[in-house]
């Protein structure tokens, strides 16, 4: 699908920060169609309307490996991360968005049950395996293939930690590349699951990482159009070159997500627009994703956001959050020459083509 002429009628301020978009967006709310899996039930895709496809409502780094206990939020930090993840989503719902993909797949269940009850925002939770040093020591363990499919199976077709909640999308990730031999087992389970269950995957990887990702995503049997492979944008040099290298993943119908927005220490905004445009001019407007990628976490007691921490020590990270996206972000992507139609195919009509082929 080719992109719509750079002459197309822009989204004002207005309606970008009461997440007016007209046309597509009452598309998406059609009460028929296909559900997807979300924490407090299943929703109509056709009513997921603006939406985030990476973003994090508790994130937290977590014990490495070899350190003999794991927990995520603090006791008695508990009861206020709640608090100001509900604050977070409901600061989202009253800019438009409307449903967040959570790529957290160890999370704690009984806080994100909380959270859903107090916001009108869909959350998608995740199942899968995240970066091996920076997950739960009882997932890191794990290194028989058939029982990582097993349990992220069950949490797709069953639930997540004997709830009824199940996942909508799978999450994968690896250090770099090359792939090791305990990521290429989650890889090859991920794509059965996919399979068996059709719901996406999702990637943590980056341009250098993603050849490698999905081509085993592939030869293990995954849908090439239920792929999605993240922080495309990070360290992506704006040069022909490189975005031409990629072209092969997204005509075999996989997504790329960029998420950098704000974070010129990952990408400068130059690279990150330059390879924006470049996929949209080559007709790939329909496999772009845009989101935020917002998480934060307990350090020192105290509420630390990507990229606060040395040696970037951003002064501006706690305002990158979900709402963000309407109210920074976009603006500043108009402003660099996108148009309403590549607005609305990135963050309303990719998200249910993803989920449900719409």
């Amino acid at each position: 699908m080719k992109s719509a002429p750079r002459g197309t009628p822009a989204l004002s301020r207005r309606e970008l920060l009461t997440g007016m978009l007209p046309a597509s967006f009452m598309a998406a709310t059609s009460s028929t169609g296909p559900t997807i899996s979300t924490m407090t039930g299943p929703v109509q895709c056709r009513s997921l309307g603006i939406t985030l496809i990476h973003e994090h409502v508790l994130w937290f780094s977590g014990p490495r490996l070899e350190n003999p206990g794991y927990s995520p939020i603090p006791e008695d930090r508990r009861s206020e991360s709640i608090d100001f993840a509900v604050s977070l989503l409901n600061d989202a719902a009253r800019v438009g968005i409307k449903t967040l993909v959570d790529l957290t797949p160890h999370r704690p269940i009984d806080l994100y049950q909380q959270i859903a009850r107090r916001t009108a925002v869909n959350i998608i939770p995740s199942t899968g395996f995240y970066r091996r040093a920076k997950i739960p020591k009882s997932l890191a363990n794990i290194e028989d293939e058939k029982q990582m499919e097993e349990r992220m199976h069950g949490e797709v077709a069953e639930g997540i930690d004997r709830t009824p909640i199940r996942a909508g999308i799978i999450k994968v990730a690896t250090e770099g590349a090359p792939l090791t031999d305990w990521e290429k087992k989650v890889f090859r389970a991920a794509a059965r699951v996919q399979k068996r269950t059709g719901v996406p995957i999702a990637t943590h990887s980056g341009p250098r990482s993603a050849p490698e990702q999905h081509d085993l995503l592939l030869r293990s049997g995954a849908d090439p159009h239920r792929i999605v492979l993240s922080h495309m944008d990070v360290g992506t040099a704006s040069r022909t070159e490189h975005f031409e290298a990629l072209l092969p993943i997204l005509r075999q119908g996989s997504y790329f997500e960029v998420d950098t927005f704000g974070q010129d220490f990952y990408t400068p905004w130059s690279d990150l627009t330059a390879f924006l445009h470049f996929f949209c001019d080559a007709g790939f407007a329909n496999r772009l994703f845009i989101s935020v990628d917002c998480n934060w976490r307990w350090e020192n007691r105290l509420r630390l956001f990507e990229g606060a921490e040395a040696p970037t020590r951003d002064p501006n990270a706690s305002k990158r959050t979900y709402a963000y996206m309407i109210t920074s972000a976009l603006p500043r992507l108009l402003e660099s020459g996108f148009n309403r139609k590549e607005i609305d195919t990135f963050l309303i009509e990719n998200p249910a083509r993803l989920f449900c082929g719409l």
